[in-house]
């Protein structure tokens, strides 16, 4: 009889259902829409109802297909850097306070001055920074203090369902409690000494498991809901970032890859936390509780990418994309464009930038322009600006120099041109996944498989991960972009004092 691993992803604007086979073939497949709450102040939302209706959809949607019987178990991947506050019945207290939420940002100098930045980043792998819920938690106690002394527990989004699912409340994994800001990395427990710091109370923070762990078992009104066979094992799973190094292959110390979306980051496998003494690139627990994640996070890859396709090219439909000649047509004029493009420089920081620079109010530049260029220059310098950008970020990570294959997964590997460009600065050969759109929910399927027991380690369940295509770096073109990579970085530590925010 087949055994089906049915993942959700629960992803900031799509929720993606998908049941997987042993041998890593999607067996049926759901995806539902829900939106998020923008409002003045920094505030991002989404209300929890939706991320469950959606749960329940999907899940009915891919039953449909499938016989239950089949499905051996369940797991997640989801957003990470969330605050759902819920009281002892689990009943949200509010929405979701979501990634992208930075209201805390008016109380971050308040943080600073309790907690001492380098003992923090020491601790927890990562920077203060209003989008850590552990910051979150903190501006809940001061702007709303009904809703902190109601609430037992502050969730991830993927602990919701996982407890709407089984009736446990209050349990996370290593990795989505590694990005709370809370958690010491080195003991994976939550640090007191900063909840104290901060007059938090550390038992309202879920308890931290292993991504493999069983936390329960479908409930008799979740099969009827759903037509789920109640008792079916739900496995916790993991945070996105997590479940993509996994989803991409990646479950050796040293191994790289890069996750292409609209926003995007480098991410190696280490053994140790990644302490970097400039505080460039930040540390996650791994799937697997014997290694880390070292990531670099680049605002706007991907969303530069679209924004220049849209701008120059004769492209009206994004979503469409696939199917709109005068996309390959525009790929061919770029690839006659010279590597560095007759010498223009842009800079990617149309959103401001994250690592390694940490710089919200850095713009966007070009530098260079002259009368002989035409669009196409400009649009290959933008893919060659974010390819630099990526490139500041790998050689944080990997700051010893060797050669390593880095496999590259998400929505934008579709570009051959740009994926070559990425080849070329970064000097490393590069593997674009099958699959590559579905890295976390392959992540979430191997968290699960190895929970129950249907692959016996991580190593052994990346036999259902295949390499589509590989890329090389061409040497000439290396040549240029390494002279062109240091003047993009040095162009920046001149202008960087002039800021361009709004």
């Amino acid at each position: 009889m087949p055994a089906y691993i049915l993942a959700h992803d629960l992803g900031t604007t799509n929720h993606k259902c998908v049941v997987y086979s042993e041998n890593g073939e999607i067996v049926a497949s759901a995806t539902r829409k829900y939106p998020t709450l923008y409002s003045q102040g920094g505030m991002a939302e989404q209300n929890p109802d939706d991320w469950w209706g959606n749960f329940l959809e999907t899940t009915k949607q891919v039953l449909e297909k499938i016989d239950p019987i089949h499905i051996a178990g369940i797991s997640f991947s989801a957003h990470m850097n969330g605050c759902l506050p819920v009281d002892d019945n689990g009943q949200p207290l509010m929405r979701s306070m979501i990634h992208a939420d930075t209201r805390s940002s008016e109380i971050e100098r308040d943080v600073y001055d309790k907690v001492c930045e380098d003992q923090f980043y020491q601790l927890t792998g990562n920077r203060i920074d209003s989008r850590y819920p552990l910051l979150k938690i903190y501006w809940l106690k001061h702007r709303k203090p009904e809703v902190y002394k109601k609430a037992r527990f502050f969730l991830q989004a993927k602990d919701y369902l996982a407890y709407k699912l089984t009736g446990v409340l209050g349990v996370t994994d290593y990795s989505d409690a590694s990005l709370t800001g809370g958690l010491n990395l080195s003991t994976r427990r939550w640090e007191d000494s900063l909840y104290s710091e901060l007059a938090l109370d550390v038992t309202k923070m879920p308890n931290p498991v292993q991504s493999t762990e069983i936390v329960g078992y479908v409930q008799k009104s979740v099969a009827k809901l759903t037509g789920l066979i109640e008792g079916t094992p739900v496995v916790i799973g993991g945070g996105d970032g997590a479940c993509a190094t996994v989803g991409s292959g990646c479950v050796s110390k040293g191994d790289t890859y890069i996750s292409m979306g609209t926003t995007a980051w480098v991410s190696k496998v280490v053994d140790t936390p990644f302490i970097d003494p400039q505080k460039r690139v930040f540390t996650i627990c791994d799937l697997n509780p014997h290694y880390y994640n070292v990531l670099g996070t680049m605002q706007t890859a991907g969303g530069a990418y679209e924004w220049v396709m849209k701008q120059l090219s004769s492209i009206v439909d994004w979503d469409e994309v696939k199917v709109v000649p005068e996309y390959d047509q525009f790929e061919r004029q770029l690839k006659q464009v010279p590597a560095g493009s007759r010498g223009l420089i842009f800079h990617p920081y149309l959103l401001g930038e994250r690592s390694p620079i940490w710089n919200d109010k850095a713009r966007g530049s070009f530098f260079g322009m002259s009368l002989e260029h035409h669009r196409f220059d400009l649009a290959k310098a933008v893919l060659e600006g974010i390819a630099y950008s990526l490139g500041s970020i790998y050689e944080v990570i990997n700051y010893d120099g060797a050669e390593r294959e880095i496999s590259m997964i998400g929505g934008l590997v579709k570009s051959e041109s740009f994926i070559q460009i990425i080849s070329d600065v970064l000097s490393q050969p590069i593997l674009i996944k099958r699959n590559a759109s579905e890295a976390t929910t392959i992540g979430a399927a191997i968290a699960g498989g190895v929970g129950i027991g249907m692959y016996p380690s991580f190593m052994a369940a990346t036999s259902i991960i295949k390499t589509s295509q590989h890329f090389t770096p061409i040497e000439h073109h290396r040549i240029v972009y390494k002279k062109q990579f240091e003047q993009f970085k040095e162009l920046y530590h001149r202008i960087q004092d002039f800021q361009f925010a709004n």
